[in-house]
């Protein structure tokens, strides 16, 4: 599930298309996470002076630490994988995952006092690990939780970044860092190869999304943005926008106008543009979230607003024509390309749907009102990749010697197939679309615009792909419930 489902939609985020920080001609389309994290880190630790001999013990341990975050990261699809076998019913399913979850939860106080970029990955993927049912209330607060790990992912971020360009002075300790101004007589700032910034770059380029996704969801101001100015005049964001209506536009040009049947070449470009015209929108739509929120000048509101609708303009005119070319020809697509297709649909429609909710929120009427036709397409469009995802099968082939703690886990190899709901990589996302879709669908159903038959059968449909999710996650129960309330 690590590699072939997150590692997938991952990998082309910061591969060669997906990272407009990076101009990489020769780069591979796709990146693994630990191969990216870990290549990073052992090119710092080759920069730095060797100074302790523990240091080795606790590379072993951050390895550590990321193994068991990835191991409670997937293994609430468990059920997945042997759902024909004696030892793996639901009770012991539930059994290993929350013994994962408590193992890795364990870790991560190691991970936030070894910052590294293994350690980003463990502290990001342990904060994107529900809570497992049987997890009391009280134990669930007795000790750290997804977001305050997510958040101090971010924070190692900044850290590593200014590791080997400048002295770190900390009231709490003599030195946070050993002394990076040189190394035998020779400036680390020297030593900083554009391959090492390259990765470095794509690196940060993946946290941004994933401080953007938190921005967007928790309603948290960004840890890596400034939040209102962020999408406007930020380097990161103006590199974005840049690429979308440069580059990328000069490129697919008669894409747009003809379309082509040279899928190999063009889908993967495709794809990982719009997963950044989908991070760029989601920035724009957290800075607005934020001026709604905080109360701030009318002008800093529509100047926030104007960032929005300058972003759906860009999908409109840049990316949306050739995602309708593109899914003309889904048929012909791998399920590597579609699997990403289906993502990054999904992603920028419930951006859509969480900008129509905060602008309802916020009683913005006027703001809404220039929305009205594009937010149908949106709530359309949404269901429709729903719908999609319940229906398109992905396979995963398991590894022969997949354990956990020494307990095998897979008898056999033999593959897995399912649809792209039940193996989504970020199925928070799923749940999230699910609510908001069926708030407006209850809306529309008291207002008399839908009948009961089609309100049923809307919902069905949404109950469906909550039924595709891992179950043993309060927040798919809570979705659930939500969907029975009566009307």
């Amino acid at each position: 599930m690590f590699s072939q489902s997150f590692g997938v939609v991952f990998g082309r985020w910061v591969g060669k298309n997906g990272c407009p920080l990076v101009i990489e001609p020769t780069r591979e389309a796709s990146i693994s996470p630990s191969k990216l994290f870990a290549e990073l880190d052992l090119q710092v630790s080759e920069r730095l002076p060797d100074h302790e001999p523990q240091m080795v013990g606790q590379d072993r341990e951050i390895d550590e630490c990321l193994r068991s975050a990835i191991q409670a990261y997937a293994a609430r699809w468990l059920p997945l994988f042997a759902p024909d076998s004696h030892r793996l019913h639901p009770s012991f399913c539930d059994d290993i995952n929350t013994l994962c979850w408590r193992k890795a939860r364990r870790d991560m106080l190691k991970a936030i006092n070894r910052p590294s970029y293994r350690s980003v990955l463990a502290l990001y993927l342990f904060g994107q690990t529900p809570v497992p049912l049987s997890i009391s209330s009280e134990e669930e607060l007795d000790g750290m939780n997804g977001v305050a790990c997510s958040q101090t992912a971010l924070l190692h971020i900044q850290q590593l970044r200014q590791r080997l360009r400048s002295c770190q002075f900390n009231g709490s300790e003599v030195s946070a860092w050993p002394d990076s101004s040189s190394h035998n007589g020779v400036d680390l700032g020297e030593s900083l190869t554009e391959a090492y910034l390259n990765l470095e770059s794509r690196a940060y380029w993946a946290s941004v999304t994933w401080d953007t996704s938190d921005s967007m969801t928790l309603n948290f101001r960004s840890s890596l943005s400034s939040g209102l100015n962020g999408a406007c005049w930020e380097p990161v964001w103006q590199l974005a926008r840049a690429f979308l209506v440069g580059s990328f536009r000069e490129q697919t040009e008669e894409w747009r106008e003809k379309g082509s049947r040279n899928l190999e070449t063009f889908c993967p470009q495709i794809v990982s543009a719009a997963s950044v015209c989908t991070i760029y929108t989601w920035r724009t739509i957290a800075s607005l979230k934020e001026a709604l929120r905080e109360g701030v000048k009318e002008a800093t509101v529509q100047s926030a607003w104007s960032a929005v609708l300058d972003a759906i303009d860009v999908f409109d005119t840049t990316i949306h024509p050739v995602l309708s070319n593109l899914g003309r020809q889904l048929h012909l697509l791998g399920q590597v390309d579609l699997l990403n297709w289906y993502e990054n649909s999904l992603l920028y429609y419930l951006g859509r749907l969480i900008l129509v909710d905060a602008l309802t929120a916020a009683h913005r009427d006027d703001l809404l009102s220039t929305l009205r036709s594009t937010n149908l397409e949106a709530e359309h469009e949404c269901f429709n990749t729903l719908k999609f995802g319940l229906e398109s099968r992905y396979t995963i082939v398991p590894d022969e010697e997949d354990s956990i703690d020494g307990i095998e886990i897979c008898s056999s190899a033999r593959p897995i197939v399912r649809s792209f709901i039940a193996i989504d990589p970020y199925p928070h996302h799923v749940v999230a679309a699910v609510r908001l879709m069926h708030k407006g669908f209850l809306q529309e159903y008291r207002d008399g615009n839908v009948n009961q038959e089609a309100y049923s059968r809307l919902s069905l449909t949404l109950q469906q792909a909550l039924d595709q999710l891992p179950q043993n996650s309060k927040t798919v129960q809570s979705a659930r419930a939500s969907l029975q309330c009566p009307l």
